[in-house]
């Protein structure tokens, strides 16, 4: 017990002070559901380190598994960052920005579901490239389709 003490202690230290989020975090992480309608894809680009102005708002965890098709098209290998949204056509490009910078990225997978909370899933290259590291776990971000 008491080294789960000393290992919270160390940790609360060695973690960043994070910016206070738009409404309570849901602890949990989401579970991806396969699907969509994808008809190709582009990899991510960064885009800045600003807020997106009027862009719907929410939050955004990550999941650690790569989908493998979305509406059967294969994944390509190239793309390293990628999202999942309930209702954005698979393959259509997103921007999404949160405390640490912004990214486009490819809706490639369903998710997250509703009872959440969340608006978007994120895998663990684009969730560090708006929440700064993956230890956040839940982040608010501003997101829209991109342009």
């Amino acid at each position: 017990m008491a080294l789960l003490s000393v290992l919270t202690s160390m940790l609360a230290v060695l973690t960043p002070p994070a910016k206070p989020p738009l409404k309570p975090p849901d602890p949990v992480v989401s579970t991806p559901t396969p699907g969509g309608t994808a008809r190709g894809s582009v990899g991510a680009l960064p885009v800045s380190s600003q807020a997106l102005p009027e862009s719907p708002t929410g939050l955004a965890s990550w999941y650690p598994m790569r989908p493998v098709t979305c509406d059967g098209q294969p994944m390509p290998w190239w793309v390293k960052a990628w999202t999942a949204h309930l209702s954005l056509p698979c393959g259509s490009m997103v921007t999404v920005s949160g405390p640490a910078g912004s990214i486009t990225v490819p809706v490639w997978d369903r998710g997250p579901e509703a009872w959440t909370g969340r608006v978007l899933d994120l895998n663990p290259a684009a969730f560090e490239a708006v929440a700064g590291n993956l230890w956040t776990g839940v982040v608010p971000v501003a997101w829209r389709p991109a342009a």
